[in-house]
């Protein structure tokens, strides 16, 4: 009786065991919680190749050329009519430099998306960013 106690209780282990790890299996990866700007309209850290460090109200960011980035912006957000705030992320070059641009001619097929130009000694270069729209 003794010997079939510790069994049950190796059983029950077991199972308690395997549906953790089941649940973890199951459980969504969780996503980077938005950055904290509450007067901001939106904002991107965006990546050297374009891609989406953290944002807010930011609906993608499509790196056209060699330090050309068009910033999609909700739709509730009017590109044309915001003044962007663009700084570069402290892993850039020191010799880099950015521009910001609401005409989104340069960005084809997203009207409203701010335009993001990144350069190293007046030449364009990938270089990261932050991007601000109070």
């Amino acid at each position: 009786m003794h010997f079939t106690g510790r069994i049950a209780t190796i059983a029950a282990t077991t199972v308690t065991a395997s549906g953790l790890a089941l649940a973890a299996l199951a459980t969504p990866a969780l996503a980077v919680d938005p950055p904290i700007a509450p007067h901001a309209q939106a904002t991107a850290q965006v990546n050297a190749n374009g891609t989406i460090e953290n944002s807010k109200n930011v609906t993608g960011v499509t790196k056209v050329s060699t330090g050309k980035y068009c910033v999609k912006l909700h739709r509730d957000i009017n590109a044309a009519r915001a003044v962007p705030v663009a700084t570069l992320r402290a892993t850039a070059d020191w010799r880099s430099e950015i521009y910001t641009n609401v005409d989104s001619s340069h960005c084809a097929g997203h009207p409203n998306a701010i335009f993001v130009y990144t350069g190293k000694n007046g030449a364009a270069a990938d270089e990261p960013f932050f991007l601000l729209v109070p």
